[in-house]
């Protein structure tokens, strides 16, 4: 079933159209541009939307670098991610796009939105398993490669090493050890995890997430799911409701081991206190570690991915597609948008990147993180052992982290799964529905 459900951004955007002679300033409503070429420069302009505010400087290098090595070709950062949707409404698409690659991005890639990059060199050396985390959620009509992952972030549990060696407890490999941990913590007067549970999005990345990736085929799951259509029902053979119950144990194991007050308590309340040794472990990924270090420079910290069976082959660490690039069908220089895709996947630029910024590349054979702080994680990247977090496959008119709130604020886990299963069922017939129009 190709689901059709989204809210695409359509924020205000004015068309850009830059020429070799244009010696004006350069404008989107709306957004940041950067990287530009000097008023009069000769050859050909292409702009480039780049997602994430926190490495606009870190391309306005890798651009000035690619520049000098191809003076033919002037390359406009593009911050204003919101006017993607405009743009192709105007027939006006960016040459070069990235995004973190989820359910938005496949229903872009459904429709046909951008170009296939199957044919590029740089395609034959990305790792299948990272190639297949944006197949998952769904191809063009007539197949191909939409979009190439670029950068992998890995999130897990965030530990604190002094605690840990201070308390002698080791980093656990298996539920039981972890389960032992916490109660080691407990016993020495030590919370063993930190919850922020009064932001909805921190209980599905972490809890939510992190048992249903480490007991279950996340994405066969709601692969199974789709294939159902608009015949889903409580009745089918595969639910939430019995598919989802090996959850209930560990979810509320964790709830129980975490600080009193955890649903008062939002993200930065959660990198402050982890920061300032409350707590021994936080279910949090890479984008936390600067915040963390910002509160307290000298917390010494690692991650690990949470076991959740006892046998250590089982365990996985949840992933996003944290950036991929794509060329849009329509861009107006689609050969030099082409060339910079390529560059920008040359081994030392990509690996740097994903080194510079706490994240994984995407290649096959590249180097481990050395960063201390996520270099537990390695392992299990490099070997394809991840899965992406279950709260991200539905479609965002099921707002899962407000159910997600519910049970922990109180609710039951029997009425959560009983929740998803009626909200899928809606979508599901509502889709079919469009379908047969």
């Amino acid at each position: 079933m190709a689901w059709t459900d989204s809210r695409l951004r359509t924020g205000g955007a004015r068309k850009l159209r830059t020429t070799a002679a244009l010696t004006g300033v350069l404008m989107v409503f709306g957004g940041v541009l950067a990287g530009c070429a000097s008023p009069g420069s000769e050859g050909v302009t292409i702009r480039f939307v780049q997602n994430k505010r926190e490495v606009i400087g870190y391309f306005d290098k890798l651009i000035t670098q690619f520049e000098a090595e191809h003076p033919n070709i002037n390359v406009i950062q593009d911050n204003n991610e919101g006017g993607f949707v405009p743009s192709l409404v105007r027939d006006s698409p960016p040459d070069v796009t990235t995004r973190g690659w989820n359910y938005a991005s496949g229903d872009f890639a459904r429709k046909d939105v951008f170009e296939d990059l199957s044919d590029l060199d740089v395609a034959a050396q990305i790792d299948p398993a990272a190639q297949e985390l944006v197949a998952e959620w769904g191809e063009p009509t007539g197949g191909g490669t939409p979009a190439l992952p670029y950068s992998l972030t890995a999130a897990g549990v965030i530990y604190n090493k002094d605690i840990f060696q201070e308390a002698g407890v080791e980093v656990p490999t298996t539920w039981e050890e972890f389960v032992a941990a916490c109660e080691e913590f407990e016993a020495a007067g030590i919370t063993p995890i930190y919850g922020t549970y009064k932001e909805p999005w921190t209980v599905a990345q972490g809890m939510f997430d992190y048992t249903a990736g480490g007991l279950l085929d996340v994405s066969g799951f709601f692969a199974e799911l789709q294939e159902e259509g608009g015949d889903y029902s409580a009745d089918s053979d595969v639910t939430f409701s019995n598919t989802f119950d090996v959850m209930t144990d560990p979810m509320n194991f964790i709830m129980e081991h975490s600080q009193e007050g955890a649903a008062s308590r939002g993200y930065p309340d959660g990198n402050v206190a982890f920061a300032n040794g409350e707590a021994a472990m936080y279910l949090q990924g890479p984008w936390a570690l600067s915040e963390i270090e910002k509160a307290n420079p000298d917390v010494s910290v690692g991650s690990f991915p949470l076991a959740m069976t006892d046998d250590p082959e089982d365990t996985r660490v949840r992933v996003n597609v944290d950036l991929a690039l794509s060329i849009p069908a329509g861009a107006s220089h689609p050969e030099e948008a082409r060339q910079f895709v390529e560059w920008l996947f040359q081994p030392e630029i990509i690996n740097g990147y994903n080194s510079d910024n706490a994240a994984f590349s995407t290649l096959k054979d590249a180097p481990p993180q050395d960063d201390e702080r996520i270099e537990g994680l390695n392992e299990y990247v490099t070997t394809g052992r991840y899965y992406q977090g279950a709260s991200t496959y539905p479609p965002p008119s099921i707002p899962v982290p407000n159910h997600l709130q519910t049970y922990v604020l109180g609710g039951t886990a029997d009425a959560l799964y009983a929740t998803l299963d009626a909200e899928w069922r809606r979508v599901a017939e509502r889709n079919a529905a469009r379908g047969a129009e």
